[in-house]
């Protein structure tokens, strides 16, 4: 066999496809996986088979261990589908990304952020909460910003919207397929504060890696213009680049793919 882990892939991902369109309690998939991982071990006669079926019950339980309320601290038990102004504290995720978003020839920035969120600030209330929140604030974040840094931001708290319309993009679909529920909008990089001042971690290699080389390719450069940033988009996966005016013609000739990174917004424009 050529290719063996394709069929691997094609059984897991049959699983994650079958867990998305049927979902059924975590108890019931953990025991029927275990099930299937006995009967493998047992019927050796039909041992192929049943490896088959279980590799599809993998993708099943690793989309339902994602998905599954667990924890009582969940953040949609404590916080639900209110809409309310709340301070957030929390880890970043991933360093946060910055958009530009043109709008009746305009240019506005947008900072655009995934937090794990663990402390949660109602007025008098203070509740300790699990939970990964995206988060959406005008503006650019300062540097210091990055991945792995403790954060309390203020702002209102949501659940991301659906659809504008029927068969449109469901925003709410695509971050709840990344374990993302709620969706929290700040009004401006002041409501971000920085918690981790005296031991900060350090900033990751590969934003390092980003700002050097973005540097190497604008040598000998005079100016940022757009074709400099359509470079750092096709090399460097350089988000900020491929606003809706610029990413339409590419999409519409079928070449959007060149660029290093995925087409769907991370939050919602």
């Amino acid at each position: 066999m050529k290719h063996p882990l394709t069929t691997v892939a094609l059984l897991y991902t049959a699983g994650v496809l079958l867990g998305n369109v049927w979902g059924s309690p975590i108890w019931w998939i953990l025991v029927l996986s275990l099930g299937l991982a006995v009967a493998a071990l047992v019927d050796a006669k039909r041992r192929e088979f049943w490896l088959c079926v279980l590799l599809v019950s993998f993708g099943w339980t690793s989309l339902a261990c994602r998905t599954a309320l667990v924890s009582p601290q969940d953040l949609r038990l404590v916080f639900g589908d209110s809409l309310e102004i709340v301070t957030l504290e929390g880890t970043l995720q991933a360093t946060p990304e910055q958009r530009l978003f043109m709008r009746d020839e305009k240019a506005s920035w947008r900072t655009l952020a995934v937090v794990e969120a663990h402390l949660l600030k109602r007025g008098e209330s203070t509740t300790n909460t699990d939970g990964l929140v995206a988060v959406a604030t005008p503006g650019i974040l300062p540097a210091r910003y990055f991945e792995g840094r403790k954060v309390s931001i203020s702002g209102t708290l949501q659940t991301p919207p659906g659809p504008p319309a029927e068969r449109l993009f469901d925003y709410r679909a695509y971050l709840a397929g990344q374990g993302v529920y709620h969706l929290l909008k700040a009004e401006q990089p002041g409501d971000w504060r920085l918690l981790d001042e005296e031991s900060a971690p350090a900033r990751p290699w590969s934003d390092r890696f980003r700002d050097w080389a973005q540097d190497i390719l604008a040598r000998g450069l005079p100016v940022e213009d757009e074709p400099l940033r359509l470079i750092w988009a096709m090399v460097l996966g350089w988000k900020p680049a491929l606003t809706q005016e610029v990413s339409e013609p590419f999409m519409r000739s079928g070449t959007l793919h060149i660029f290093a990174m995925p087409v769907l917004p991370l939050l919602y424009s």
